[in-house]
C-alpha cells in the first residue's frame, strides 16, 4: 500500500493552520529547510516549507541553560507562518522578524515534551490588560467599602467607572 493510502485511512492530511497541536517528530518530518537566515551560538532562524501545502514558516530555535534543572539544556523551536511577500523578503536577505519582540500574530511553539501548540501574543496582552483592570477594579470596590457609600447614585457612579476600567470590547 502506497504511503499516500495509508495517509488517507489514518487520518487527513492538513495544513498546520487547522491544527490544534502535533508533534515536533511529525513538523521533523513534514517541512523542508529552504535556507538558513542566522544561526548564533543560542539561537537560529530558518525558512522551512511544508511541501504538502506549499505553507512557508519561519522557524525560530533557541538553547536554553534550565539552571533549576541543574544546568540541563533545553531547545525550544517556534514557528511563525509567513505571508508571500515575507517569504521573498527572507529569501533575498531581509533580517527575519525578531522574536518575540516581532512576533504579533499566532505561532507554533513547543513545550518540554517536543509537541507544538499554537499561541496567540494577542492573547497573552489581552490576559494583563484584563489582570490589571481586576486590580484596579478591587482597589476600587474595597475604598467604595471602607468609605461606607450605599446610595443608589453612588452605586451607579461605581459601576460607571468600573466600566471604563476594563479593556475595550473586540467584536
Amino acid at each position: 500500500m502506497s504511503e499516500d493510502a495509508k495517509r488517507t485511512e489514518e487520518a487527513p492530511l492538513l495544513p498546520l493552520t487547522a491544527m490544534r497541536s502535533a508533534s515536533g517528530e511529525a513538523l521533523n518530518a513534514r517541512l523542508t529547510e529552504i535556507k538558513e537566515l542566522s544561526r548564533g551560538d543560542l539561537e537560529a532562524y530558518r525558512l522551512v516549507q511544508d511541501p504538502a501545502f506549499g505553507d512557508y514558516y519561519l522557524h525560530y530555535a533557541v538553547r536554553h541553560l534550565n539552571l533549576a534543572a541543574g544546568g540541563a539544556e533545553e531547545e525550544y523551536h517556534h514557528l511563525l507562518p509567513l505571508e508571500h511577500d515575507e517569504v521573498i523578503a527572507a529569501a533575498l536577505g531581509s533580517p527575519p522578524p525578531a522574536y518575540p519582540d516581532e512576533w504579533n500574530k499566532p505561532y507554533l511553539r513547543n513545550g518540554p515534551d517536543g509537541s507544538f501548540v499554537w499561541y496567540d501574543p494577542e492573547g497573552a496582552h489581552s490576559t494583563a490588560a484584563y489582570e490589571a483592570a481586576a486590580e484596579a477594579l478591587r482597589e476600587k470596590l474595597l475604598a467604595f467599602r471602607r468609605e461606607g457609600r450605599a446610595g443608589e447614585e453612588e452605586v451607579r457612579r461605581l459601576l460607571e467607572e468600573s466600566e471604563r476600567l476594563l479593556p475595550p470590547r473586540e467584536e
